[in-house]
C-alpha cells in the first residue's frame, strides 16, 4: 500500500491509504527481429516502459547470442529471455532473422549451456506458422527433450496467425514456408503424449475471432486433456475488437480454465491492453488478478 499525506495549516495532516499498483506478469514480449525497421526497442526502452505498467516481470525472446548478451546485461530481475525457434526464413538477407549459422535453430548444445547456467528461462516464440514446420517435426524432437528435461516452459505461437502483408509478413521477403494450419493447437497433441512433464502456453488465443470454431474445440479439449497447458490472448486482447476479447475471456472461464489465462502483449501497448481488461464488467477482479499476475507466477512456479 502507499500511504499519502497532506499537509495542512495548524500542523493537521489527512492521511490517505490507496492500493499500490497491480503487479503484472507479461509473457509474450520481443527483441527486435535482425529484419525490423524498428530496432530502437532495445533493453533499457522495454524496461523504462515495464516500470511504468509495474511489469515485475517479462518474458522476451532473443535471436542469437549477440543479442542474448546485450539483454542480460541490464542484469534486471524483469526479463526472462527465451530463444525464439524455429526461425521464419526470408527470400533476402538476412536469411534467417534468427540463429542463421544453424539455419533458425539453435545449437542444441549451446542451448542446454544457456539454460543451465541462467541465461535463458524459456523456449518463446515457437514459430512452427511462419517456418511451416508442424511441432511433432522430427528436428524439433530433441529441442522438447531439453526442455522436458529442464524444466523450461514454451511459448507456442498458435491459431492462424497474420494475414499476407500483416506483422512480420508485410516484410515481402519473409517466410515463403508459411502455413497458418500449423498453429492448429491440435498439432501440439503429439508432442505432449510424448513428453507428458511439458510445461506450455498456447499464445494468440482467440486471434482468429469467431471465424474458426474448430480452432476453439481444440483448444478446450487440449486445456482439459493436458493440466500443464496455459494460454496467452495477445493480439486477441489488443488488436480484436472488444467485444470478441469479453468472448473469449469469458469462454475460457465458463469452460473451467480461468486460471490458466495469462498475459501476453507482444509488444502491443499494455496500457492499451490493460484499459480494455479493466472496462470489462463480466470479469471480476479477482479473475483480473489471476490473468495479470497469478496464474503465471504459478505455471513459472515462482516464488
Amino acid at each position: 500500500m502507499r500511504i499519502i499525506c497532506l499537509f495542512f495549516a495548524l500542523h493537521f495532516t489527512a492521511c490517505q491509504t490507496i492500493p499500490a499498483p497491480q503487479p503484472i506478469i507479461d509473457v509474450h514480449r520481443h527483441a527486435p527481429l535482425a529484419s525490423s525497421q524498428n530496432k530502437m526497442n532495445g533493453p533499457d526502452e522495454m524496461l523504462s516502459n515495464l516500470r511504468v505498467s509495474n511489469v515485475a516481470l517479462a518474458i522476451v525472446s532473443v535471436t542469437s547470442q549477440e543479442q542474448l548478451n546485450l539483454w542480460n546485461s541490464v542484469e534486471s530481475s524483469r526479463l526472462l529471455l527465451g530463444v525464439m525457434m524455429p526461425c521464419p526464413r526470408n527470400l533476402a538477407k538476412p536469411l534467417f532473422d534468427c540463429f542463421p549459422a544453424t539455419e533458425g535453430l539453435p545449437d542444441l548444445n549451446w542451448l542446454r549451456h544457456e539454460i543451465e547456467n541462467g541465461s535463458i528461462g524459456a523456449l518463446h516464440e515457437m514459430m512452427f506458422n511462419y517456418d511451416g514446420t508442424p511441432p511433432n517435426s522430427p528436428k524439433m524432437a530433441q529441442y522438447w527433450a531439453l526442455a522436458e528435461e529442464l524444466g523450461v516452459p514454451v511459448g507456442v505461437h498458435s491459431w492462424s496467425g497474420p494475414p499476407k502483408g500483416e506483422s512480420i509478413r508485410a516484410n515481402q521477403h519473409c517466410c515463403p514456408n508459411y502455413n497458418g494450419e500449423m498453429g492448429n493447437p491440435m498439432k501440439m497433441r503429439a508432442v505432449l503424449n510424448r513428453h507428458t512433464k511439458l510445461k506450455v502456453w498456447l499464445q494468440h488465443v482467440g486471434s482468429d475471432g469467431e471465424e474458426r470454431p474448430e480452432l476453439w474445440e481444440e483448444t478446450l479439449k487440449l486445456l482439459s486433456d493436458f493440466p500443464n497447458v496455459y494460454v496467452d490472448l495477445s493480439i486477441t486482447n489488443s488488436v480484436l475488437p472488444i467485444e470478441l476479447y469479453e468472448v473469449a475471456l469469458n469462454r475460457l472461464i465458463e469452460a473451467g480454465f480461468g486460471d490458466r489465462i495469462m498475459l501476453g502483449s507482444d509488444n502491443i501497448s499494455l496500457h492499451l491492453i490493460l484499459t480494455r481488461l479493466q472496462s470489462l464488467k463480466s470479469i471480476s477482479a479477482q479473475q483480473r488478478r489471476a490473468i495479470l499476475y497469478g496464474n503465471a507466477a504459478r505455471f513459472l512456479e515462482l516464488d
